[in-house]
């Protein structure tokens, strides 16, 4: 039974979910990946190097990018707990995704202004906060209103539009930053994306209604920072699994660009941010097939064993990008990777819902969420001096080598990981 205020989740005996509850629960990441990719992959590292140069940007990029992961961390767990206890009129979720959309839109508009690192990083860090207040609620729609049977389908519906934005936003961003005055015109953009699409999916979403009484604010309080995690050892290793892969996903973004222009030798701004630009639309356009697959495939057979394969595919095309003597082959490998990761993404999701707690979804996938948030943490803190100690004058690209092959590692940790997760399977899967 679920705890007083607290909707159930939908049980696998309910109806199926029609093409508007699949894009309810899911639409908002089209924009939200759209956002992340190009801020992670493309506006942080350029304005880093603008500002700081070459020998400064892997510094200043890692204390941004742990900053703003920590603050992210903490806030999902927080503000899914919060949306959990404390239901609003509008629903339990909606407003929480209104109200932090619209507020980290303000704190973006005065990201081009920021010229120091402290002024970057009370930017980068305010829009984290704003921006998760919406997340951790957000992403809790998926259990609210999708059944366990056809969560395959919705997490391959989220890893679509996921893909999408990953492809689009970094597009996007390396377009416009080559021209003069291009962060502004990324900025604008992403507060047009931001808020038109959270309006669209609260159009869509049809919440639950929400059963028994709020509780006090004592009561809340508590609900909001006990999180016990021993009764769910499935969950744990859930974390586990994830951590290692988005350590490893985050090491290879934090160094791409990089990469990119000192370890395959493409000189030149412009060219550099093409090759980066091909390479992202080109691993979206083939993980949109692995996504497809992935989602559809997992409600069919076990989760664990798709990720499995999922993940092996990006082990071996990452080792094939290591190798590469140049961007040609280096394109094979990315578009192989392509295909693994959407597969991965589109299965991660559905698998992270399976082993949840039932009786505070948005909590715990707050939790789920620092699975991916942590990495971005420590992954840049492990990256940064990795590349400083390993770069040479003669050779500036042999530290981001290094860390592909970390990265490698992590993928492979993550995987192994799975081993110790069992799934509950609904009725046509068992047997």
């Amino acid at each position: 039974m679920a705890e007083s205020g607290v909707p159930a989740r939908r049980l696998e005996g309910a109806g199926a979910p029609s093409l508007r509850d699949y894009l309810g629960v899911s639409l908002f990441w089209l924009a939200l990946s759209f956002f992340w990719g190009a801020m992670l992959v493309m506006v942080l590292p350029f304005r880093a190097e603008e500002l700081f140069g070459r020998d400064g940007k892997d510094a200043a990029l890692a204390r941004l990018l742990s900053a703003g992961a920590a603050v992210a961390a903490v806030t999902q767990v927080l503000s899914g707990a919060l949306s959990d206890a404390v239901g609003l009129r509008w629903g339990r979720r909606r407003p929480y995704m209104l109200a932090g959309t619209v507020s980290a839109t303000v704190v973006l508009l005065l990201f081009p202004s920021a010229a120091t690192l402290p002024q970057m990083l009370a930017c980068y860090v305010g829009i984290q906060f704003l921006l998760n207040v919406a997340i951790g609620p957000y992403q809790a729609l998926i259990p609210d209103i999708i059944p366990l049977a056809h969560h395959g389908r919705a997490s391959a519906f989220m890893g679509v539009w996921s893909l999408l934005g990953r492809i689009g936003g970094p597009a996007v961003a390396a377009a416009l930053l080559a021209r003069p005055g291009g962060l502004e015109r990324v900025v604008i953009v992403f507060a047009v994306l931001l808020n038109g699409f959270v309006l669209v999916n609260l159009a869509l979403v049809r919440e639950p209604p929400v059963s028994g009484r709020t509780a006090g604010f004592r009561d809340t309080l508590r609900q909001m920072l006990r999180i016990p995690l021993r009764p769910y050892p499935g969950f744990v290793w859930v974390l586990i699994s994830r951590f290692g892969i988005m350590m490893g996903l985050y090491t290879v973004m934090f160094c791409l660009l990089y990469y990119v222009r000192y370890s395959l030798g493409v000189r030149g701004e412009a060219e550099s941010l093409a090759v980066l630009r091909d390479f992202l639309v080109l691993s979206t356009l083939t993980g949109l097939a692995g996504a497809a697959v992935g989602g559809v495939v997992s409600d069919r057979v076990r989760k664990v064993r798709v990720l499995y394969v999922a993940n092996s595919i990006c082990v071996a095309a990452g080792v094939a990008f290591l190798l590469a003597p140049g961007t040609a082959g280096a394109y094979w490998a990315v578009a192989v990777f392509g295909v693994g990761m959407g597969a991965f993404q589109s299965v991660d999701w559905a698998l992270g819902c399976n082993q949840l707690p039932e009786h505070a979804p948005a909590k715990y996938l707050g939790v789920w969420g620092m699975s991916d948030t942590v990495p971005q943490i420590i992954a840049p803190l492990i990256a940064g001096p990795v590349a400083i100690l390993f770069n040479r004058p003669e050779d500036p690209g042999l530290g981001y080598r290094v860390l592909m092959v970390l990265a490698m590692v992590y993928f492979i940790l993550g995987t192994v990981a799975l081993s110790r997760i069992r799934e509950r399977l609904p009725a046509e899967v068992r047997g």
